[in-house]
């Protein structure tokens, strides 16, 4: 197998752990709050085993907080209310609108990316915005239009908001090694929701909602972001990005076969509206805002 072939290979894998995120969410009969602590305890563990396993010990690491706590502390509380609201939006509505919404977060990014001192968005991002915000609102069944699906749309874009700042904060410290800095994306995250503990319902959870805890907290978390940083290092950039695009359709099929939703050729519609802006926001041509960073749920 080419190297070129095996890159793909893997973008492939990535993207159906990724995809299968949404339809996780909503199956699982956990609460969004008792959710996230179980998810972010999981990989906060596991990827300190991958960072004590490179020969870094607790005391290089604790340095390495006490110097950099601000950069650390504010990735962890925006990737912890990007999942906050994601969870929050699967549940309120169901796991299309959730993907639908976060993944507004293309479009987000040169709003966002002007506000950060990254340059001024030009009108090809104006445009991308325009077609994201016409997609979800397009994705949204008329009937429900004051109901829960719209909430969860504007939740879901919420969390998009949330998402979009981190790898902002990423490449503004690029400096900082990247294994800590993902380290403490969900370390530092986690205090968010230690803070809604009292709000989650702690009953016994099932066999296979454990399960579904260790596929999202284990495999998603650890095995897909690994798969993704080596994609995104072997491939180039432009098409790296593209095959990020691959995971809403991906998500949408997890959840028309795993939750038996049923989604409408407005829905579909509204989900190529928003990839297309986000391809127009972002642009193939030129270096993504997102590099080596997966688009973790």
């Amino acid at each position: 197998m080419t190297p070129h072939r095996s890159s793909l290979v893997k973008a492939f894998w990535a993207t159906l752990l990724f995809g299968s995120v949404p339809a996780c969410i909503k199956l699982i009969h956990v609460d969004s709050y008792a959710l996230g602590i179980w998810r972010l305890s999981l990989a906060a563990i596991g990827m300190s085993a991958l960072v004590m396993a490179q020969r870094r010990s607790a005391a290089a690491v604790l340095a390495e907080v006490r110097r950099h706590w601000q950069v650390f502390t504010a990735v962890g509380v925006c990737f912890g209310l990007h999942w906050l609201t994601y969870f929050q939006s699967i549940k309120i509505a169901n796991a299309s609108i959730g993907s639908l919404g976060f993944s507004t977060c293309g479009v987000q990014l040169p709003l966002l990316g002007w506000l950060f001192g990254f340059g001024r968005p030009g009108w090809t991002a104006l445009v991308g915005v325009a077609l994201a915000m016409a997609g979800s609102i397009l994705a949204v069944p008329e009937y429900t239009a004051g109901g829960g699906e719209a909430l969860g749309m504007a939740v879901g874009i919420l969390s998009g908001t949330f998402y979009a700042i981190v790898p902002m904060l990423h490449q503004r410290h690029a400096h900082l090694n990247h294994e800590l800095r993902t380290w403490a994306q969900f370390v530092f995250a986690l205090p968010v929701f230690l803070v809604t503990a009292p709000l989650a319902d702690w009953h016994p959870i099932s066999t296979r909602d454990f399960w579904i805890i260790i596929h999202l907290g284990l495999v998603v978390n650890l095995i897909g972001h690994y798969l993704w940083v080596q994609v995104s290092t072997e491939l180039p950039l432009t098409l790296t990005s593209a095959l990020g695009y691959l995971q809403l359709p991906a998500s949408l099929a997890f959840n028309v076969l795993l939750t038996d939703e049923r989604l409408t050729a407005a829905t579909w519609l509204g989900a190529a509206l928003i990839i297309a802006g986000n391809l127009l926001a972002l642009g193939t041509n030129k270096q993504p805002p997102i590099e080596a960073e997966p688009p973790v749920d």
